[in-house]
């Protein structure tokens, strides 16, 4: 016996060092799962061949049944002999007497087990035998098991801890492998969402852009069937329905479409998500139309918008699994959220365009209205207009001047007025509607102001001074352009004082010319300063119709201009229209 201090006391053997090497590693790897998981399980069943000294061992992992091997690493047997073999074990005899004991066994020869199954052609012979289960919380999910002990003996309670210590890693591993699955699964459901969403924002047309949702949900979440319903207003029936995983045939001997009731109303009247591993089995199902697939494990989750539901996304039969997943209902709900929003923009949509068509119509009978009074009042005023001036060239030619001239007078500007505002209500009616075509062309801005001058001379007490000397010519229609100048000079005859000046700016830098009309009167007052282009606009004591400013800034915009007011340095009313400069 060695003394208590002889270091050789606690040397462990070649054998169990190397065992407990072993043991160690495996438990080490663990760290790195993330990154390989399945090489991380096959370094475990390395491990227990080891730590075992065994000729053969393997790993086997259960599928969603909890039953049938869906995964299975084995160690010990050359490629040649696999080859030979053939299929894998699935998980049946005494392989599956551990998973469903859910406890160690072990066995001086295998084959003399009741649940023994016997080995296929070409299989090497085993007899002793260790199986332990894989067990994660209270669920087993495979089996670590090995045969052959090494030097013929039988497996040992060192063993059976051993290996169970390691199984308890391969829980851990397997765990950890499928939380990464997860959550891998997760990120690229995520991205995938990221790029319908990014498509979908380009889409136009809803049903295609719906069907695209629809399409991706049952790709994403696993689905062998989905579909879509959108409620009629204040109704609890479908309007309209899209689906995937059905063929033409399929829906043709089913007939009607689904119209929102049973477990789909169910799900919009709750406005939650809700899922059943069982369709069936809710009490608000009311089963399935004649020729209609089954459909058992269901999912389904609500359209909303701004608080309001109006409609439904659901999916049915997992593939691959029993039921829906929490990650499912995730995905799900963003997509259902994003058909919700398609659907109530393009009901705005509808509305609106409903809503622009109807006062398109409405402004398009006030113009024809407007145009057909304004021509029936022109036809009349220009006979009296005509009479008045005959009647005072003839009282001129006779060298009579009594109040009757007058009044003649009088009724002969007033006369001139009328005419002004039916001519501007044509023109500003023409131009808005489009029925007036512009010959946009260079424009000699000196002549047209002199034209208009000539058209519209100041009134007795009133002076134009014209500076445009060197002004370029503009691009604009000479008869609107005229037209514009004319307004101008008739709203400083209006209301501005006794001076009127005509004059122009260059801005090189913009190519552009801006006309300015300016008066020593008292100024737009400022309430009316934001208004002041609009039709119809005039202050309290104003005599115009609020027509003349509006044309101008018709015709400016029509040209490709612009018109502003600004207050004169020395008081009064500047007004400038700026145009395109034409060369």
């Amino acid at each position: 016996m060695a003394s208590a201090d002889d270091p050789g006391r606690f040397r462990l053997s070649d054998s169990s060092a190397l065992r407990l090497r072993a043991l160690v590693d495996a438990m080490g790897a663990i760290t790195a799962v993330q990154a390989r998981p399945q090489e991380v399980l096959q370094q475990i069943v390395e491990a227990a061949r080891t730590v075992a000294d065994a000729q053969y061992v393997a790993l086997g992992i259960t599928g969603p049944d909890g039953r049938t091997l869906e995964q299975f690493l084995h160690t010990g047997m050359d490629p040649a002999t696999v080859e030979r073999i053939g299929s894998l074990p699935v998980g049946h005899g005494v392989l599956g007497a551990v998973i469903v004991e859910g406890r160690a066994l072990r066995l001086h020869d295998l084959g003399e087990h009741p649940a023994s199954y016997g080995f296929p052609d070409h299989h090497p012979p085993m007899t002793s035998f260790l199986g332990v289960p894989v067990r994660t919380r209270d669920r087993v999910i495979g089996n670590l098991y090995m045969t052959n002990k090494r030097g013929g003996g039988d497996f040992t309670d060192e063993d059976e801890a051993l290996i169970t210590a390691l199984a308890g890693q391969a829980a851990i591993a397997i765990e950890m492998a499928d939380r990464y699955t997860a959550a891998s699964d997760l990120s690229d459901r995520l991205r995938r969402l990221v790029e319908i969403n990014t498509i979908l924002t380009a889409q136009r047309q809803v049903d295609h852009a719906l069907q695209q949702i629809v399409n991706a949900a049952a790709d994403l979440v696993g689905a062998t069937y989905a579909g879509l319903g959108v409620l009629d207003a204040g109704s609890t029936s479908f309007s309209g329905f899209i689906h995937t995983g059905m063929d033409e045939d399929m829906v043709t001997a089913i007939g009607d479409l689904p119209s929102g009731r049973g477990v789909m109303r169910a799900v919009m009247v709750s406005g939650r998500p809700m899922r059943l591993p069982d369709i069936g089995a809710h009490p608000a199902s009311v089963g399935f139309p004649e020729n209609h697939p089954a459909m058992r494990s269901f999912l389904g989750v609500p359209l909303a918008f701004q608080g309001e539901v109006i409609g439904d996304l659901y999916l049915t039969d997992k593939i691959g699994a029993e039921e829906f997943t929490e990650a499912d209902e995730l995905v799900a709900t963003a997509l259902a959220a994003q058909a919700a929003v398609i659907v109530s923009n393009a009901a705005a949509y509808e509305r609106e365009q409903h809503l622009v068509a109807e006062l398109r119509e409405a402004d398009e009978a006030k113009e024809s209205f407007v145009h057909h009074v304004a021509h029936e009042l022109k036809t009349p005023l220009v006979t009296i207009r005509g009479a008045l001036q005959a009647i005072s060239q003839e009282a001129a030619r006779d060298g009579r001047e009594t109040g009757d001239t007058v009044l003649q007078d009088m009724a002969l500007r007033q006369a001139d007025r009328l005419m002004a505002m039916i001519t501007n209500l044509l023109e500003l009616a023409a131009i808005e509607s489009g029925r007036s075509e512009l010959a946009l062309q260079p424009v000699d801005l000196p002549e047209t102001v002199e034209v208009a001058l000539h058209a519209v001379p100041p009134p007795t007490g009133r002076t134009v001074d014209v500076d445009l000397a060197d002004v370029g010519p503009v691009l604009a229609d000479p008869r609107y352009l005229e037209r514009i100048v004319s307004n101008l000079l008739t709203n400083a005859y209006r209301h501005g004082g006794p001076s009127i000046r005509v004059g122009a700016r260059t801005d090189e830098a913009s190519g552009t010319i801006t006309l300015e009309v300016a008066d020593n009167g008292d100024g737009v007052p400022e309430p009316l300063v934001a208004t002041l282009f609009d039709r119809f606009s005039r202050g309290p004591a104003s005599e115009g119709t609020g027509l003349g400013l509006g044309l101008v800034r018709s015709l400016a915009v029509r040209f490709g201009g612009t018109v502003a007011y600004r207050r004169g340095q020395d008081g009064g009313a500047v007004f400038g229209v700026t145009l395109r400069a034409a060369g």
